[in-house]
């Protein structure tokens, strides 16, 4: 074992963390020292580094496995999006595969995603005693990022890219880590996903036949299809009770629509080469003065901006909107709710509704664009891992998890009980609406890196026509997405990193008065202004500088 590695973790850590978490809005957390020898700073970067760096040569290691505590469990923190996930009859059958095809005991702390964040915070400022060896983080975050400068996390630069020890994780895309590198380290492995594009309009398609729409391509068509979803009567039963477009206060799809204007994702870079964030542009403008016609138009429902995430799909699941701009993973549930509901189509009675997905729209039907996905959840090490052999344990635990046999255990369950293979030797789920049968394997697919592949490829599966359908949309956006330019750089932005989710809310909240009419455009002004004197110059500042130096 290196010698660095047998450093014992200073007992003020916890102190520093806790100081530098409850510190984060106003704090900066580039004061913090870059040469403590257990913190992440510039010097600690050999701390892990046992392995080679990727592209390197493997150094040999030899068995580190033997210095691992007899008693050793992997601790994991994981979002509970299902309630009480990880349950039902077979729960503890396949919580015992994963262990027994991972060689690690597990404990997993599940936690609910409306308390997540809030959670987080706590465990970070509690020190290394309450803290499990691998968290589920947001890499965006501020507070993530304060917690990596404070040295919460062990970073694994100099481990990831070893081949021989992670087949899997060693084939990750440095540029798609680039997310999680702070202050020139890199402090964990992203979560993978292969739907970078996977943003855009779904819309009733009975409803768009039965008015004679065709699928939009233009600004333009997406109003006009959305104006005859609320005034045209698209359900045919000739009363006004529908709209267009389906929003909540969860203001995510103003950013997949305002790209379709030229807006850049969050920031954009201007003719003089400097980074910028989009608000600064006029195509941010005549994006905001389109959004604030739909609503002045009673296009989008009155109270869209105080509705909650949680009820969010409801008026498309009742009929009572045509349009839902997010996810197109979540238009196609919407058609998975029509066809496990039987909500018939108005113009082929026969049949169940349906969605159409309409991934590529432009201002005039050219050079049409797509909002990236942004890969910013990350796995991180915690100082809960005391030695070398613990933190390379976590990244075997991972790297094991991202294996054909577990993505298939995680994501469908036990052949036979949960899915079963067709005539076709095409895997199908059984019984996919019993969510009682799907406990026992729901929420552990928070558990795998999905590296490098984000599904399974030792089996074919059945897709049904909505899947099919999706999965067209996804190919549509490949090479159309338009990704954030800064997004690399705010990780590194110590003014960011302690009041980034401060100002992030100012222009949210602006963009929201605005459309509603709460405040006119000199308001408007007025929160960017606040905006630049609250730390927005500095961010801007901080990110030019390193776009600069990259150059």
């Amino acid at each position: 074992m290196r010698k660095g590695m047998k450093k014992v973790l200073a007992l003020s850590l916890a102190t520093t963390m806790a100081m530098t978490v409850l510190s984060g809005c106003g704090g900066d957390p580039g004061s913090q020292s870059q040469d403590n020898p257990d913190g992440g700073g510039k010097e600690s970067g050999n701390d892990v580094a046992g392995g080679s760096t990727q592209g390197g040569e493997t150094q040999g290691t030899g068995d580190w496995h033997d210095e691992l505590p007899e008693d050793f469990a992997i601790t994991i923190m994981l979002n509970d999006f299902e309630g009480s996930p990880n349950s039902g009859e077979y729960g503890e059958q396949i919580l015992n595969m994963i262990e027994e095809h991972t060689g690690y005991q597990v404990e997993i702390q599940w936690v609910t995603s409306d308390n997540y964040d809030d959670k987080l915070s706590t465990v970070l400022a509690g020190g290394v005693d309450g803290m499990p060896m691998i968290l589920s983080v947001n890499a965006s975050k501020g507070l993530v990022v304060n917690s990596a400068r404070a040295g919460a996390f062990w970073p694994i630069e100099n481990l990831a890219g070893n081949a021989q020890d992670y087949p899997n994780l060693s084939q990750y895309d440095p540029a798609m880590a680039q997310a999680f590198v702070v202050d020139g380290h890199l402090y964990g492995m992203y979560m993978n996903s292969d739907k970078v594009g996977r943003f855009g309009l779904s819309y009733r398609t009975d409803w768009a036949e039965n008015l004679g729409l065709a699928a939009p391509k233009t600004v333009d068509d997406v109003y006009n299809m959305l104006y005859q979803f609320t005034y045209g009567d698209p359900d045919g039963n000739g009363k006004d009770d529908t709209y267009g477009l389906n929003l909540c206060k969860y203001t995510g799809p103003l950013d997949v629509m305002q790209v379709w204007f030229g807006v850049g994702n969050k920031w954009v870079e201007n003719e003089a080469g400097e980074l910028v964030p989009v608000h600064m542009t006029q195509e941010y403008m005549e994006a905001l003065n389109w959004f604030k016609k739909l609503y002045d138009d009673g296009l989008i429902a009155k109270d869209w901006a105080i509705r909650d995430t949680g009820s969010w799909k409801d008026d498309n699941y009742n009929s009572v909107a045509g349009a839902y701009c997010d996810c197109i993973d979540d238009g196609r549930r919407i058609w998975d709710y029509y066809t496990q509901n039987d909500i018939r189509s108005v113009t082929h009675p026969e049949e169940t509704a349906t969605m159409s997905f309409a991934p590529s729209i432009s201002l005039d039907g050219t050079n049409a664009r797509a909002l990236a996905t942004s890969l910013t959840g990350f796995f991180a090490i915690t100082r809960a891992a005391k030695s070398e052999a613990e933190v390379r344990a976590c990244l075997e635990f991972l790297d094991k998890m991202s294996d054909d046999e577990m993505l298939m255990l995680v994501m469908y369950g036990l052949e036979g009980i949960h899915w079963e293979l067709d005539e076709n030797g095409e895997v199908v789920q059984i019984n996919k609406e019993d969510k009682a049968l799907h406990k026992g394997y729901s929420g552990l697919n928070q558990m795998t890196p999905y590296m490098p592949n984000a599904n399974p490829t030792n089996y074919v599966f059945h897709r049904t026509e909505a899947d099919r359908a999706m999965t067209d949309a996804f190919a549509e956006t490949a090479g159309i997405v338009v990704p954030n330019p800064a997004l690399g750089y705010l990780g590194n932005s110590a003014t960011y990193a302690a009041n980034g989710g401060n100002l992030d809310l100012i222009l949210d909240d602006a963009r929201t008065q605005y459309i509603v009419g709460d405040i006119d455009q000199a308001g408007l002004q007025a929160a960017w202004d606040q905006w630049l004197a609250s730390g927005g110059q500095q961010v801007m500042d901080e990110v030019n500088e390193q776009h600069k130096a990259n150059k």
